[in-house]
């Protein structure tokens, strides 16, 4: 029995070790020293099938430029002990070879010259392994209504080789517009004839109302239960930038309209909509009166 303890113990003990080798192996570094270096454009999660890598930002739209950047990366065992000067174009084929890729999503339109800055070069230090690209986006020249791609390929790297796969990348950049993000709801609505509880005040709701074009956001009204006002789908607070002066539309329903003894409007100090419309005729009118207040980003 004592000679069994034993040998239960040492196979325990090797098993230990086994596993404890094995956990190790598992977490080590890979070894790049016999790969050939590269200089890349890294992401976070590439495609897998060797096409064109793409980045994401979203901008809301300011008079000052908005900041963006990315990496470039020397992919290598060591550093180098001279600087890397990386060349870098603006390049439509990447776009094109992007939109291609993924013809079932609308296709990207290049981000316009006069809407962007970018360096031509950048350097990685000596040393170094990264570097960051600075790019100013100009939203105000950017329409929320559009996608739009800004494609880039390293073209030289001081004479070290370009990755195949992460040599290029399209940012992809989407435009809200300044109205667009999180606002608290409070308000009145009224339902004719209403006996299921849905016609009253209502306070305490949120709602994320994003970019329809420039100057207008996608709306949902609400019932003073929370539920969602059927028959006027394509709801939308369509903001005149000059007055600040607001129309409310329904794509689904021409009868909506503001009510004209009430001054619907955008106050930009407090970011409020006040609005109040009608839609449906009697004996199936409806109405509703709204503050909307500024929250946060949505």
């Amino acid at each position: 029995m004592k000679n069994t303890n034993i040998f239960n113990g040492l196979v325990a003990a090797l098993c230990v070790i086994s596993l404890s080798s094995c956990l190790k192996n598992k977490n080590e570094q890979p070894d790049f020293s016999a790969t050939t270096p590269v200089v890349e454009i890294p992401v976070g999660s590439p495609v897998g099938d060797g096409g064109i890598n793409s980045l994401t930002t979203s901008l809301i739209q300011q008079d000052t430029p908005s900041d963006y950047i990315y990496y470039i990366n020397y992919a290598a065992a060591n550093t180098r002990s001279t600087d890397i000067k990386v060349t870098l174009s603006v390049d439509p084929a990447a776009l094109a070879a992007y939109n291609a890729a993924h013809a079932s999503d609308p296709a990207l339109t290049i981000v316009p010259p006069s809407a962007f800055t970018m360096p031509v070069s950048i350097i990685i230090p000596a040393n170094q392994r990264r570097v960051q690209v600075p790019v100013k986006l100009i939203s105000t020249l950017l329409d929320p209504a559009v996608a739009y791609g800004l494609p880039v390929t390293i073209t030289d790297a001081s004479g070290e080789v370009i990755s195949k796969k992460f040599g290029s990348v399209v940012i992809k950049v989407a435009v809200r517009n300044k109205y667009d993000g999180k606002y608290s709801l409070k308000g009145y609505v009224f339902r004719e004839g209403d006996t299921d509880g849905l016609a009253g005040f209502f306070k305490g709701f949120t709602q994320d109302l994003s970019s329809n074009g420039a100057a207008a956001l996608n709306f949902s009204q609400v019932w003073k239960t929370g539920s969602g006002a059927g028959g006027i789908d394509g709801l939308t607070i369509n903001v005149n930038p000059a007055t600040n002066k607001v129309t409310m539309k329904s794509t689904a329903n021409a009868s909506l309209a503001n009510d004209p003894a009430y001054d619907n409007r955008y106050d930009p100090a407090t970011k409020t909509f006040y609005l109040s419309f009608k839609w449906g005729a009697s004996p199936a009118a409806r109405s509703a009166t709204d503050t909307l207040t500024y929250v946060s980003p949505r």
